[in-house]
């Protein structure tokens, strides 16, 4: 009995001691720690990847600035390669703008911003709106709430996939603040809001700014988690010297590190695996692709230095590491509502219509910036951000906060060339305090080709518009007829027109309308005898028109993908319904030329114009002529034809094709050569038997902040000699 007393207690205590192993302690939390850095930041996924490899689990991730960002994107479930991929198919130069695509832009806006190289605003707007940054983050902004959709609510950030921080300063007490809870997107934004770079984070009361200016390696914020071991991946430059403080980004990086320096060596002793990035020979605006591409392997061989004690904690805590999951983004969203704030009641039922959105009704979004762009491109208002509630797995509302366009604006646009020397255009556009939305705009252009013009317009719908303009303009020009100055014309033009445009699908646009022209003339000198004429009279036109136009290039000048196609009809008078007691004579015009991307960098540009005179008594004023790079160069009805830069008078009937091929070198460099042929004849049925002229040419262009800058070496059959033609500047 003693025995089996002894056995059994023996059989307990050794039962007992198996079960022991299941009450081991918890196991210790890794913080993870990114710093801020701006474009240097990439390096972040680099070592990424090696953390990853070693099998370590993140319990917590803290950043500041470019850091948050990764960090906030890593928290809800995106993994390195994501980041990697991501970062790389963005347009950065973009999203640190606020520039508008120009496919969300309507076609006057387009017309525009292609024109005029600087606008200034004039009337009484809000200060948030026009101060506290050079760029007030819309873009950027819209694209963290692309990206974190589904985390778009108020939200613990303890409760995401991975625990995340990050931290900004509140300009207004000096405070350092941590974002714990809150909208993710705008925890981000706030972090990295760049002082003097990018507008402030308005919120409540706080006015929030990069939190590199106070905390730029947040590794107390990690340990105040709950983090046990901190892991730190450093972006930071090191203190530069005076002869090395040069630029502004560079005297703005020393101020910042210099801020949070006193915090930063605290944080530093408060490591326990330190990844030092070598970020020489970058600074915070290194956004360009070999940048992102150096940056990135930079940061893995960064990590690949702690590679030892990386591997030997994952595998001290790989008994509890488990797979991350994957952040998956939404492929639908439904809206059950949606809300506008800033932008009138009409403006909603409209937008809410033409979106086929209704409120109170679930409506599926594929992309919710087709929304946004319908809003850019058809209202006065600008897209400043969106926000999506989550109500219901994959359903919505979807708030719009709104600005006003800014339409009461100054325009200045400056070009320069070999012929006319130097030019200026300025406009001023004023909204008016109309029940339709109106305006009133003036333009006046100084050069050897100098004018103004005085529009009025009322927008009857955000898709239509009515003008009423007149526009005087002084011409001297010299006119060519197969290659040979024949005479000069001196004349002031004067036009007053009244129209109705509107536009449809955002590329196409359909005008109509009445015009009055009057050709003042002063002179016709005549090159040959030089006999100077002084018997030419005035003469005017009552002209009706339609006018259509399609435009889907991605950029104006230099584009590398879409077409330009325009159209016309046009019907001459002189007195509404006759021409000099005759049948009124009319006019057909196209333009055609497209982009056919062969490589990355190659592309093939065909191009095909035409115009055709009907009727018997065609006046000087309105024959065909051609010359120039583009439509309209110096006469209203004159058509491009590489070769010449000069106006060259053809006959009632005028086709030219065309062919350019188009070389890109590095971002903004462009070498193109060019051939087009044109045949013209008084009838159609002699084109091929009349007149011809051939032209080449090849240039080399720059895509620069001011607008075009091409030199072009040309050559027609005709002369049979070379010319050089050079410009910089938008053209008008």
């Amino acid at each position: 009995m003693k025995q089996l007393i002894v056995l059994t207690i023996g059989l307990f205590l050794c039962m007992k001691g198996m079960a022991m192993p299941q009450e081991t302690t918890q196991r210790k939390k890794v913080g993870l720690v990114l710093s801020g850095g701006g474009a240097k930041g990439m390096a972040h996924i680099g070592a990424l990847k090696v953390i990853e490899e070693a099998g370590i689990p993140i319990d917590y991730v803290v950043g500041t600035s470019m850091g948050s960002i990764i960090g906030g994107l890593y928290s809800i479930g995106y993994s390195s390669e994501q980041l990697d991929s991501m970062v790389r198919v963005q347009d950065w130069t973009y999203l640190l703008s606020d520039r508008t695509p120009r496919s969300d832009k309507n076609m006057a806006e387009r017309e525009t911003d292609e024109t005029y190289v600087l606008s200034v605003p004039f009337s009484n707007i809000s200060i948030k709106e026009v101060t506290g940054g050079i760029i007030k983050g819309q873009n950027i902004g819209n694209m963290f709430n692309h990206l974190t959709l589904g985390y778009h609510d108020s939200l613990d950030f303890n409760k995401l996939p991975i625990p995340f921080a990050c931290v900004a300063e509140d300009i207004v007490t000096g405070n350092e603040i941590v974002f714990h809870k809150g909208k993710l997107a705008t925890a981000m934004r706030a972090s990295m809001a760049i002082p003097g770079v990018f507008t402030p984070v308005r919120l409540d009361s706080m006015v929030l700014v990069d939190g590199g200016t106070i905390n730029n390696y947040p590794v107390n914020v990690a340990r105040d988690m709950g983090a046990d071991i901190i892991i730190g991946v450093d972006v930071q430059s090191d203190l530069k010297s005076s002869e090395k403080l040069e630029s502004t980004g560079d005297i703005l990086g020393q101020l910042i590190n210099l801020m949070g320096k006193e915090q930063y060596v605290k944080n530093l002793q408060n490591t326990d695996i330190y990844i030092k990035v070598d970020v020489e020979g970058f600074s915070a605006a290194s956004f360009n692709k070999a940048a992102i591409d150096t940056l990135i392997q930079r940061g893995k061989e960064a990590a690949d230095k702690q590679l030892f004690p990386l591997k030997k904690l994952g595998k001290e805590l790989a008994v509890c590491n488990s797979d991350r999951n994957i952040y998956k983004p939404v492929d639908k969203v439904y809206v059950r509502n949606i809300h506008f704030e800033g932008m009138d009641r009409d403006d909603e039922e409209w937008i809410i219509k033409k979106c086929d959105l209704h409120e109170n009704t679930l409506n599926e979004v594929r992309l919710i910036e087709e929304a946004t762009t319908i809003i850019r491109a058809n209202t006065s208002y600008s897209s400043a951000s969106y926000n999506l509630t989550q109500v219901a797995d994959k359903v919505y509302d979807l708030t719009y906060t709104l600005n006003k366009k800014q339409e009461n604006r100054i325009y200045v646009g400056v070009r320069f060339d070999n012929q006319e020397i130097a030019s200026v255009q300025i406009m001023g556009r004023k909204n008016l305090d109309t029940r339709l939305p109106s305006y009133i705009s003036m333009t006046g252009r100084l050069g050897e080709r100098f004018g103004g013009k005085l529009s009025y317009g009322i927008e009857v719908s955000p898709l239509a518009s009515l003008g009423l303009s007149y526009q005087f303009q002084y011409n001297d020009i010299d006119y060519y007829i197969q290659g040979d100055r024949t005479f000069n014309s001196v004349f002031r033009y004067h036009v007053g027109d009244l129209s109705y445009a509107n536009v449809w699908l955002r590329n196409l646009r359909f005008s109509l309308g009445l015009r009055y022209e009057l050709y003042d003339y002063d002179k016709f000198l005549y090159i040959e005898d030089n006999t100077n004429r002084n018997d030419v009279k005035a003469e005017h036109f009552f002209t009706y028109y339609a006018n259509l136009h399609y435009d889907t290039y991605d950029k104006a000048y230099f584009p590398s993908k879409g077409v330009n196609f325009r159209a016309g009809y046009t019907l001459y008078t002189d007195n509404f319904t006759q021409y000099e007691d005759h049948t009124p004579f009319s006019a057909v015009a196209g333009y055609f030329e497209g982009v056919i991307p062969v490589t990355r960098r190659f592309s093939i540009l065909p191009s095909l114009a035409g115009r055709f005179l009907i009727g018997r008594h065609i006046p000087y004023s309105k024959q065909n002529t051609m010359g120039g790079d583009i439509i309209e160069r110096y006469l209203p009805y004159q058509l491009p034809f590489m070769g010449t830069s000069n106006v060259e008078l053809m006959d009632n009937t005028l086709i030219i094709s065309g062919m350019k091929f188009r070389q890109r070198m590095g971002s903004i460099h462009y070498l193109t050569f060019g051939i087009n042929y044109a045949l013209s004849s008084h009838k159609l049925d002699g084109l091929f038997d009349e007149m011809n002229m051939f032209g080449c040419g090849v240039s080399y262009g720059m895509d620069t902040i001011f607008g075009p800058l091409e030199a072009t070496l040309n050559y027609t059959n005709h002369s049979d000699k070379f010319s050089f033609y050079i410009n910089l500047g938008y053209k008008f």
